[in-house]
């Protein structure tokens, strides 16, 4: 039994969090720390997906220019994951392929796009509770397929 993205999205909500890529790396940071997430889809003037700006992005090319975020007017395409290098994931995959790219790329978020439009987007937390879920039901069947092989459910 697989758990899919459209599962994991359906559960957590639809939410996608964006920032245009000409505001300054600085706003970007603020509204990360105002809704507690750890990154941005970064979207142009047409509301199109662009790339995605994440904390490893803002933390190792800001801390490599030595600039000070506050008094920088760095632009957040400077310093984004551009769309040419961003992983996407579709509504059909599952959260444990999901898991898998994520691993295997070092990454910690994939947009989800159905098309060209902007869906969800999905953590590692996400991938790996859909994954865990999966498998707990796979587990819970087994379980009750030993204790009664043939099918007969007397406790319902």
């Amino acid at each position: 039994m697989k758990t899919l993205v459209s599962e994991i999205l359906e559960q957590k909500g639809k939410a996608v969090f964006t920032i245009n890529e000409n505001e300054a790396i600085f706003n970007a940071v603020k509204k990360m720390d105002d809704y507690k997430i750890g990154s941005l889809l970064v979207v142009n003037n047409d509301e199109q997906l662009v790339g995605i700006i994440t904390e490893r992005d803002i933390l190792y090319k800001c801390y490599t220019s030595k600039e000070l975020m506050v008094d920088t007017k760095v632009a957040v395409k400077e310093r984004m994951t551009s769309s040419e290098k961003l992983i996407v994931g579709k509504m059909e995959d599952s959260a444990t392929s999901i898991m898998n790219t994520m691993i295997n790329r070092k990454i910690r978020h994939i947009p989800i796009l159905e098309g060209e439009t902007i869906v969800g987007l999905i953590s590692i937390g996400d991938a790996l509770k859909g994954a865990l879920d999966a498998r707990e039901i796979e587990a819970n069947m087994l379980r009750e397929h030993i204790k009664n092989p043939f099918g007969v459910h007397i406790y319902k």
